[in-house]
């Protein structure tokens, strides 16, 4: 009956008249036919919310049934992928609300299309809102919903973790050198500093001024202290269960949305500082490393220091972007 009921909501035309037993099959046969209306006519179902949890509480009661034999209107793989196809006209909704053209390569309900429309979806997130994983392993139906219900977020943390740490040697300096120090690796040119709580020294000491505007960004960036979702997880972090991926709903979305938007100021001065030091690296380098060590023994001594427009001698004067 809910099937006949939801079919009276939604079409202007009667229920087909098919003989329908009054068992557990015969309500599966119901459904399907309920379902195959809903693609044959490309309803708009995620337009109406209270009408689509209905729906998708129907796909449930088919998952636990035996979806109505040889009269069901509907294989279990066209219920399935239909249940995909729905979930992602919900997405679409939701964050691009004027595009009309994301069906048009769905012309049937196979898992091979439903891969490569969800594909597309995330790759048009990842472009216009925040870095999302657009890759597909599989193009299994349930892979396929799966990815529609969890958010396979890239996070931009540094890595610290020994056991997913990329070889220094890869990193830009002053990042190389930062991330030694908070790795705790041997570092020849500094002694052991305590990089975590030294950015509001650095902010306060008299330095040139693309040392004093950028490198705290970067010692919070490397020390997970940045206080943003994007900035303060890495990729080990995932892997090893620490954080839990968020489900795809407007209220995460934007909250994503507006951290991603912040994380670009701290990535602005990151990138900055790296292009300053690499212009003439051996005596800004040694003036970013001097710094961190003033700073350091600084928050030791509990000194601070106003700022103003007075720089240490023995830091480089070579500031001009």
């Amino acid at each position: 009956m809910t099937a006949i009921h939801l079919w009276n909501e939604l079409f202007n035309e009667p229920f087909p008249d098919i003989s329908i037993t009054l068992n557990r099959q015969g309500t599966d046969v119901a459904l399907t036919q309920l379902l195959a209306h809903i693609w044959k006519t490309r309803y708009p179902l995620w337009r109406d919310e209270a009408r689509f949890l209905q729906v998708f509480s129907l796909f449930h009661h088919l998952q636990i049934g035996d979806g109505g034999g040889r009269e069901a209107a509907m294989t279990e793989l066209q219920v399935d992928c239909l249940r995909v196809y729905l979930t992602l006209g919900q997405r679409y909704a939701e964050l691009f609300p004027d595009n009309t053209t994301w069906q048009a390569d769905i012309t049937t309900l196979d898992e091979a299309r439903l891969s490569t429309a969800v594909s597309n979806f995330l790759t048009a997130v990842d472009r216009d809102y925040f870095p999302v994983d657009d890759d597909l392993l599989d193009e299994d139906s349930d892979y396929l919903a799966g990815r529609l219900e969890t958010i396979d977020v890239i996070p931009q943390g540094h890595e610290l973790d020994p056991d997913f740490t990329a070889d220094l040697d890869e990193y830009e300096e002053p990042v190389r050198t930062l991330l030694a120090l908070v790795r705790e690796e041997e570092n020849e040119d500094l002694p052991d500093i305590e990089l975590y709580g030294l950015s509001e020294t650095i902010a306060e000491l008299p330095l040139p001024p693309p040392i004093r505007d950028n490198l705290p960004a970067l010692v919070q960036l490397v020390t997970h202290s940045t206080d943003n979702a994007w900035l303060d997880w890495s990729y080990g972090d995932l892997a090893q269960g620490g954080v839990s991926l968020p489900e795809w709903c407007p209220d995460n979305v934007a909250f994503l949305k507006e951290e991603w938007d912040a994380a670009q100021s701290f990535l602005a001065k990151e990138k900055a500082l790296i292009h300053w030091v690499n212009a003439d690296r051996p005596t800004r380098l040694a003036a970013v490393r001097g710094a961190l060590y003033l700073a350091y023994v600084f928050s030791k001594k509990g000194v601070r220091h106003e700022t103003g427009p007075r720089y240490p001698d023995h830091l480089s004067r070579s500031y001009a972007a």
